[in-house]
């Protein structure tokens, strides 16, 4: 917390699940707050999510501090007021197909990210329904896909490389076996935002990575940022920070990367750690 106290902040990133939304993918008036009187300082303040720009929420984009988003992953970095893409460090196109085909084989239901639109199979949606998986999954799927017919072979169509493959279910005992034949494939990156889920990426890509590069584009120092997490796919943006700050409901492997750890994101942790680690007049 020492080196967090003493260092005036030019940037805050943050997921969005499990950090500055609540359970039921809310954000709470406490934290909205906060954010808000950190751009009113003049520090930017920046989504970084493995979801696609459409789907972050409208009360983040319209923050007085957010021009920038880290989406996919850090996969994609948007630039919201020219509508532009500033860095992308997608899967190249083979890889993008491989991990598909992978997964579809296997009668996965597949999201495919690209160029901020996620696409997904809808033959593939009647069986992931069987999996007993609450109504809330299935709004977000529905809100959030452009439903195609045979993904792989539209991809191909397509032929554009993906910011990242997300299977939004994989049953618990096989997420460890898929992700080490997904590694064994290829130059990929494994991460996940959640317990039922693996997402994939090309391998150097990373929320760290997108934010290294945003804030070399912006001339901000990782000393000047603090970035906030509770999942393995935010481990290399707290590496980056110069301040990395944990939920308290994070998977347990994160809190050891972190410089400080706040409350759950039921409990307003980014709020909290925003008041007293950079608002508040004794830092």
């Amino acid at each position: 917390m020492g080196k967090g106290s003493a260092m005036r902040f030019q940037l805050i990133a943050f997921d969005l699940d499990g950090t500055v939304l609540r359970d039921d993918k809310t954000i709470s008036p406490r934290t909205l707050g906060s954010l808000k009187a950190a751009a009113s300082l003049g520090i930017r303040v920046v989504p970084a999510t493995g979801r696609v720009a459409k789907m972050v929420p409208d009360e983040l984009l319209q923050l007085p501090g957010t021009r920038y988003v880290l989406t996919s992953n850090g996969a994609s970095v948007v630039d919201l007021k020219n509508r532009s893409v500033v860095y992308s460090r997608p899967m190249a196109l083979d890889a993008s197909l491989r991990i598909v085909r992978f997964f579809a084989s296997g009668g996965f239901f597949v999201e495919a990210y690209c160029g901020g639109v996620s696409y997904a199979d809808a033959a593939a949606l009647p069986a992931l329904r069987g999996a007993g998986l609450p109504d809330r999954f299935f709004r977000y799927i529905d809100a959030s896909q452009t439903f195609v017919g045979s993904l792989p072979d539209f991809l191909e169509r397509k032929g554009a490389p993906l910011e990242k493959v997300n299977v939004p279910y994989v049953p618990a005992l096989e997420k460890e076996r898929l992700a080490r034949e997904v590694l064994a494939m290829g130059p990929y990156s494994v991460t996940s935002s959640g317990s039922v889920n693996l997402e994939i990426n090309d391998a150097e890509a990373s929320k760290g990575d997108g934010l290294l590069h945003l804030c070399h584009i912006l001339g901000i120092e990782p000393g000047r940022v603090a970035a906030f997490g509770d999942g393995d796919n935010d481990r290399s943006m707290l590496r980056f920070a110069g301040l990395g700050i944990a939920m308290g409901n994070a998977e347990p492997g994160l809190f050891r990367q972190a410089d400080y750890v706040t409350s759950t994101n039921e409990e307003d942790g980014v709020a909290q750690a925003i008041e007293k680690l950079i608002l508040s007049p004794e830092r």
